[in-house]
């Protein structure tokens, strides 16, 4: 391996794993659970010749990481179409949501057979707010509609087209960029997003570079996940 090859992504995480435990700081977060933390640490991976870190030292569910970034590409933000995949992992928030709001002990199982089954319990108890996909195909847009008044425009702006635009007709462009953090609708989501922003690299060789930039990161659980949707998402582009 020579001085500027990155060593092999599982050593790299496993190395972060070591460096989180041995010299991370002792914190209290918002679930009161507690962590150990490291701030600004970057991980780099060769994505050449198909290459995907995916990892072996934890246990990874590929597939629901490509059904995840599926139903983000598609702008939505109810998660029927996740739990009709048997992808369970944004069910927590609304299921959280209804039953404080009804103060029914429902099971998750109960829940997303009636996300599935019913239109309007979906359309009320599914949704998750303006959370990414909504942020990454529709961030929002206002148009003038008179008299100095402004409506919403419901497509908005989809910044996965001027992305794709982008890389095809600009590549040298230091502009290939997207985010989902939209500060004026924070509150709204169900979860701030946690991989916020991306930025791409095309070289002159047409090989393309991703930057993603995580404002938290569950290293144990969530950044092996968001490793290989990263890698799908860039190998997609």
């Amino acid at each position: 391996m020579s001085a500027n090859q990155p060593a092999h992504y599982e050593n790299q995480y496993l190395d972060l794993m070591r460096r989180i435990w041995e010299e991370g700081d002792a914190r209290i977060d918002r679930t009161g659970v507690g962590t150990r933390s490291l701030f600004g640490e970057q991980l780099r991976f060769d994505l050449r010749d198909g290459r995907v870190p995916l990892l072996t030292t934890k246990r990874v569910y590929w597939k629901a990481a490509a059904r995840e970034l599926i139903w983000f590409l598609s702008g939505e933000s109810n998660i029927r179409p996740l739990v009709e995949q048997n992808v369970h992992i944004w069910t927590d928030w609304p299921l959280d949501h209804y039953r404080k709001a009804t103060g029914e002990a429902i099971e998750r199982d109960d829940f997303e057979a009636r996300i599935i089954a019913d239109d309007d319990f979906a359309a009320r108890w599914g949704d998750l707010g303006p959370v990414y996909g909504v942020q990454w195909r529709h961030w929002p847009r206002f148009v003038p509609a008179g008299d100095g008044h402004f409506v919403r425009d419901p497509q908005g702006i989809d910044q996965m087209a001027m992305l794709v635009a982008s890389l095809k007709d600009n590549p040298a462009s230091r502009r290939h960029i997207f985010t989902g953090w939209n500060v004026a609708e924070l509150d709204a989501m169900a979860l701030p997003p946690c991989h916020m922003t991306y930025q791409f690299h095309v070289t002159s060789d047409g090989g393309l570079s991703c930057n993603l930039f995580q404002r938290s990161c569950d290293v144990a659980l969530g950044l092996p996940f968001n490793l290989f949707a990263a890698a799908l998402l860039t190998s997609m582009l």
